[in-house]
């Protein structure tokens, strides 16, 4: 038995079942414990999560439908030392949920991320998905294992602000009291876990692995209604990082030293304007007439592409600072 509980939120998903249940029968004796958290669902879902699955610690719990607060609500009632997120139709196998652990483990973080294969709603395997983490293994040609430095963690964040570095909780492992510390935010709409990457990226220890050991299913959104139309009123990514980096300058988690050489205000800057651009864009994009017949549609996208260049240009130059720094220091 690993110190790991998992977490399983529920909501009308029976038709997954069957097959969810099956794919835990290879791993879930390793779990210390098990926590169902579901959301009013109305066929019979936890009934059959309650017959099928065999575990001495099994507990169903009742939350009203929000994804993300139904995550924060399991998590609040799990008393192992990490945890992992088994969302019905993903999956994960018992050799990786080993490996989550043993880099958990090795680098004291408190979150480890992976990346996910993709299986289509009808469960048959699906075209692969270019996320924040395929950047950030190819741009540190990650190979093994590797912490990822708070500076790190930064960089790449500020050049994914319409992504997260987390990716998909199928291939994350979590440190159960990190979450509960920091839980995820709910009012960001569709993107709390991005908001929670942007906010609390120097809060804990990351970790990453190059390995694939888990799917994620390309199913519907779980969001409740009033928790997709919260990001109409939430703050902006780059202001959200541009916060988190004032309180990891004013905690001495990053020095100000440290930012001013690594352009980290330039940086931030650029990823303003680099969402401006974007939102300008997509908001040409999706008017009734085809976009590429606007030519005013045609400039926005240039501007944001130019802007984009420039971002990446500021996270590289960066990059090869840290790797400059890191060589003198070996």
């Amino acid at each position: 038995m690993l110190p790991i509980s998992v977490l399983i939120p529920t909501r009308d998903c029976g038709a997954l079942m069957p097959g969810h249940l099956q794919s835990l029968k290879g791993w879930i004796d390793l779990a210390e414990e098990v926590v169902v958290v579901d959301s009013d669902s109305k066929d019979g879902a936890v009934e059959m999560l309650r017959r099928g699955l065999a575990h001495p610690r099994l507990r169903c719990l009742s939350h009203p439908p929000g994804l993300y607060q139904s995550w924060n609500f399991g998590i609040q009632h799990i008393s192992a030392q990490y945890f992992y997120i088994s969302t019905v139709g993903d999956s994960i196998t018992r050799e990786g949920l080993e490996h989550l652990l043993a880099v958990a483990e090795e680098f004291q973080s408190g979150v480890v991320i992976s990346k996910p294969a993709f299986m289509a709603e009808d469960t048959r395997p699906a075209a692969d998905i270019r996320w924040p983490i395929d950047d950030l293994i190819q741009t540190l040609a990650v190979t093994r294992p590797r912490a990822v430095s708070w500076l790190e963690c930064l960089l790449f964040t500020a050049v994914h602000l319409d992504g997260t570095l987390l990716g998909s909780s199928a291939s994350n492992l979590y440190r159960t009291d990190a979450l509960q510390k920091f839980p995820f935010p709910a009012d960001f709409g569709k993107a709390g876990d991005a908001a929670w990457a942007a906010r609390h990226f120097a809060d804990l220890k990351w970790a990453v692995t190059p390995r694939k050991f888990s799917t994620f299913l390309r199913h519907r959104d779980w969001t409740a209604a009033a928790e997709r139309q919260s990001w109409k009123t939430s703050t902006r990514l780059d202001q959200v990082l541009r916060e988190a980096v004032q309180t990891a300058a004013a905690n001495g988690v990053l020095s100000r030293a440290e930012l001013e050489a690594h352009a980290v205000a330039e940086l931030l800057d650029a990823a303003g304007l680099w969402l401006d651009g974007k939102q300008a864009f997509d908001l040409r994009r999706a008017r009734r007439w085809p976009w590429h017949l606007n030519p005013a549609a045609w400039s926005a996208r240039s501007l944001r592409n130019r802007q984009r260049r420039r971002l990446l240009q500021w996270r590289d130059r960066a990059l090869v600072r840290l790797r400059t720094e890191s060589a003198a220091g070996s």
